[in-house]
This record gives C-alpha cells, sequence and structure tokens, in this order.
C-alpha cells in the first residue's frame, strides 16, 4: 500500500490516514511498541526516526521511499529491553546513587531504549539517557550504539564518572539536588 499511488511520496508528522496505520502496523509488526491509531504524531515519529536509524538509514523522521522499503522487507528487529530489564541494568551500574540514576533515566526516556527527542535547534538526543548528539560524539559514540542499551547506560556512566554526578542530565536532576548548600558549603 505505501508504495502505490493511495500513499503520497512521503508520509510525514501531521497526517492522519490508512497510509500512517500502514507505516504503524509495520513499525510493530518489526516489534515496536506504538498505538495503531493511523495518526502521525509525536510516538511515530520517535518509532519511524528509530527505524531508520536501526535500518542504516538517514533519521529524518519521515517515511520516504527507502523507509517504506526497509518497512516491507521486515529485516529490521525493534525488539529491545523492556523498562524493567533497563531499570535493573541502571541499578547495577550506578550502585552509588541507583535511584537517582533510574530516575535520571526515567524522566529523559521512560525507560525506553528506543526513544529520541528532537531539540528545537535541530540536535536529538538518543537512547535510555537521551545521550545528546554533542554528547554522543565526546563519548565517541554513534546514533545505533545509542540504541543499545547497555552501550547507552555505560556510556552514562562513563559521563557521570567525569566529575561523579549527573550534571548532563541537569534538567531531569532537578528532584534530587538540595536546594540548601551542604555543612561548610
Amino acid at each position: 500500500m505505501l508504495l502505490s499511488s493511495a500513499c503520497p511520496p512521503v508520509v510525514s508528522m501531521g497526517q492522519h490516514d490508512e497510509c500512517v496505520r500502514e507505516v504503524q502496523v509495520l513499525l510493530s509488526q518489526a516489534g515496536a511498541k506504538l498505538e495503531i491509531d493511523g495518526d502521525f504524531g509525536p510516538a511515530t515519529l520517535r518509532r519511524v526516526t528509530a527505524f531508520q536509524v536501526l535500518a542504516g538509514l538517514q533519521p529524518r523522521g519521515v517515511v520516504d521511499e527507502a523507509t517504506k522499503r526497509a518497512l516491507y522487507d521486515q529485516r529490521i528487529s525493534m525488539a529491545t529491553w523492556s523498562p524493567e530489564q533497563v531499570e535493573r541494568r541502571v541499578r547495577e551500574v550506578f550502585p552509588e546513587e541507583p535511584d537517582r540514576a533510574v530516575g535520571i533515566a526515567r524522566c529523559q526516556s521512560f525507560l525506553d531504549p528506543l526513544h529520541v527527542l528532537t531539540n528545537t535547534n535541530g540536535t536529538r538526543n538518543w537512547g535510555v539517557f537521551q545521550l545528546s548528539d554533542k554528547l554522543l560524539r565526546e563519548l565517541g559514540g554513534t546514533q545505533l550504539q545509542a540504541y543499545d542499551p547497555e552501550w547507552n547506560i555505560q556510556a552514562a556512566r562513563r559521563a557521570w564518572s567525569r566529575h561523579q554526578d549527573f550534571r548532563d542530565w541537569e534538567h531531569c536532576d532537578q528532584p534530587y539536588r538540595s536546594s540548601t548548600p551542604p555543612p561548610g558549603g
């Protein structure tokens, strides 16, 4: 259906029709967790972008011909860790502050290894700890690696280890920071 004249050449954000529903069904068959409602909203955008990275395509967030073909090829698996598996591993990797680390990961990605967030400046954040494009470069990683939950969690640990704090996740760390200075500080 997607490759026929029934659908536009590019299926994209804001569209609501059977073409979007077909994209969602194909993503679901690949193992993506998403609602099949025919509405190309933020959740579908995140899954399309993740699929494109996993398929080795340019992560444009729109379903172009190459993405349509890759969806129909059914060679890409979007199966990944459950939130419970992510939480367990984050606790193991951050034994100093397991609750804080899990809280930050939950705030960042809802413990979803395939979460992606596009920022207003065009950059993106990737995976469990929502590693920014900049941080990903600093850590020598790729978008594909950022979607590997083990790599992402270990990369977050490396970032944390630089200062022994969660400064790279300031917004999500806010609830854990004390509003009163430490004694003698």
